[in-house]
């Protein structure tokens, strides 16, 4: 009998699946600047290491004859490098690691970038860094507002200082600055080396790069976005009702095959202070509330699949909160029956006129 009948109801293993998903590209980096000065070197953070280990993390990121020093860079401008020129060297460098580990390229995606820069701006004019936004946005979030409708995973890299700085806003990138960011990434050590296996996450298809720079300093803040594409997807609208029922609908291409689509929500996003985002590590993505999966398994509304095509309409309905929900797309990848998630958008959920 298939493991979806079995551990229905409430499909606890979904959400464990998906938080691990999300883990593995979720550590916060973080370069430390003091008094007075820029930083030493650039420092990254595990997706699941605990704060304390923080000093012994920048330790490991600035190792001689690290597997990301070692391999040669790809060439750069002899000059320093535009926004757009330096997402596509640090582009270059993603794929120059995946390369070493007999990985298919990355491409281009600008909708990511766009997600990513709006996130690399704000860690920059905060000084911090993570995942969650100083106006309480996470990373699918920003995604499906800049037009995404994929699977995100984050890298994010930036001061931890908690001092605000003006944005530079005609920004040139050295490619030691960008090498900086990204070696710490790869140059991490299991078990906390969340970024380092989102850069080497086979499934991988797109890349988008978000860069922001202070004014007066050589330092990239990074935002690196990846992206599993792997279908195409019916609108969904940017804000609802609790209640309202929504059309989740659309065709994944192989070798994904669809699964089943799932319905999450947390409280929606508030300012969050420095200090704050600071102390607040890796982000999990929620799991879902409720999963919906095709005829022939318990399900509470079967989704209808013709192929690879997939139709089901459902209520956002999360014990009657608003909220901001999130809309899973989930598909297993053949000859393996895991579930990964393939698409994650957000609806902005209000409370109905006259509720309290």
């Amino acid at each position: 009998m298939d493991d979806r009948r079995r551990r229905w109801p409430g499909a606890p293993w979904l959400g464990f699946v998906a938080a691990s998903a999300h883990a593995l590209g979720c550590g916060a980096g973080a370069g430390k600047e003091p008094a007075g000065g820029p930083p030493a070197a650039f420092a990254a953070e595990g997706a699941n290491e605990d704060r304390a280990r923080g000093d012994e993390g920048e330790a490991r990121g600035e190792e001689a004859g690290g597997e990301a020093q070692a391999a040669a860079a790809p060439p750069a401008p002899g000059r320093g490098m535009t926004r757009a020129e330096a997402g596509r060297y640090v582009l270059a460098l993603v794929n120059r690691d995946r390369a070493a580990h007999k990985l298919p390229p990355v491409t281009w995606d600008e909708t990511a970038a766009r997600a990513g820069r709006r996130h690399a701006e704000d860690m920059v004019r905060v000084g911090y860094t993570g995942h969650w936004g100083s106006d309480g946005s996470v990373p699918e979030e920003r995604y499906t507002a800049a037009g995404g409708d994929g699977f995100v995973m984050e890298n994010a890299g930036c001061f931890a200082d908690a001092i605000p700085r003006e944005l530079d806003p005609d920004p040139r990138f050295s490619a030691e600055s960008l090498e900086r960011v990204h070696n710490a990434f790869m140059n991490e050590k299991p078990p906390a080396d969340g970024h380092r296996r989102n850069v080497l996450t086979a499934p991988h298809t797109s890349l988008g790069v978000g860069l922001a720079k202070a004014k007066g300093l050589d330092i990239a803040c990074m935002a690196q976005e990846f992206v599993d594409d792997y279908g195409a997807y019916q609108p969904l609208p940017g804000r609802a009702q609790v209640g309202e029922v929504i059309r989740v609908a659309g065709e994944l291409r192989a070798p994904a095959k669809i699964a089943g689509v799932g319905i999450s929500r947390v409280e929606a996003g508030k300012p969050i202070p420095p200090e704050r985002l600071l102390k607040m590590g890796g982000y999990p993505i929620p799991p879902p509330y409720a999963t919906f999966f095709p005829k022939g398994f318990k399900t509470p509304i079967p989704l209808q699949v013709t192929g690879n095509r997939f139709d089901i309409q459902v209520p956002l309905d999360d014990r009657k909160r608003p909220g901001l929900y999130g809309v899973s797309v989930w598909a297993t990848f053949p000859p393996s029956n895991e579930l990964k998630m393939v698409s994650l958008r957000t609806v902005e959920v209000g409370g109905k006129k006259g509720a309290r």
